[in-house]
């Protein structure tokens, strides 16, 4: 066989390789939507309950379908995930919502995601830093990321969520 011939055949030989290692990945070599669970916007509710176990509830969600929560721990706290589906089962958004008595370990666990999230993403294209409201918003093609506060004399609680990207704003899309 001539010298580039044979190139050229190599050539074909790996191209056709590299497509179908890349084609035949499973899941668990791929990023999830976020990082406090291992899901894809393709899971279903199936997919959910095989991940998270049986020990959930469910209301309405905002989508048109059921959310289901379940506890989860994430950052060293235990907090609430939610898995928020439309009315076609299609899952919209997930989140984790975290609550507790102190003013400061909120902050501090607020800090901590929003640092961890603007390091991978930049800075966020949308901030509230008000009194008793942080937050803060990363407009991406992938799905808007939610990172929200709310602080009050009786409540504080934290969520960080992630959108489905049919359910996202497209404002300034990095």
């Amino acid at each position: 066989m001539k010298p580039k011939r044979f190139l050229s055949f190599f050539i074909v030989f790996l191209l056709i390789l590299i497509s179908t290692s890349a084609c035949g990945r499973k899941k668990e070599e791929t990023a999830s939507i976020c990082p406090f669970a291992e899901v894809f916007w393709e899971d279903t509710i199936d997919d959910v309950l095989h991940a998270e176990g049986t020990a959930y509830s469910t209301y309405d969600s905002v989508y048109g379908g059921t959310c289901y929560t379940f506890p989860k721990e994430y950052e060293g706290y235990n907090g609430t995930i939610k898995y928020m589906f439309d009315g076609e089962n299609q899952l919209m958004c997930v989140a984790w919502a975290y609550g507790c008595e102190s003013e400061k370990e909120l902050l501090e666990l607020y800090d901590t995601i929003n640092t961890s999230v603007n390091g991978i993403y930049g800075e966020s294209s949308y901030g509230a830093n008000h009194p008793g409201n942080y937050g803060n918003v990363w407009y991406l093609e992938s799905g808007d990321i939610v990172l929200t506060t709310m602080i009050t004399s009786e409540n504080k609680a934290l969520q960080y969520a992630y959108l489905h990207p049919l359910v996202s704003k497209d404002t300034t899309i990095k």
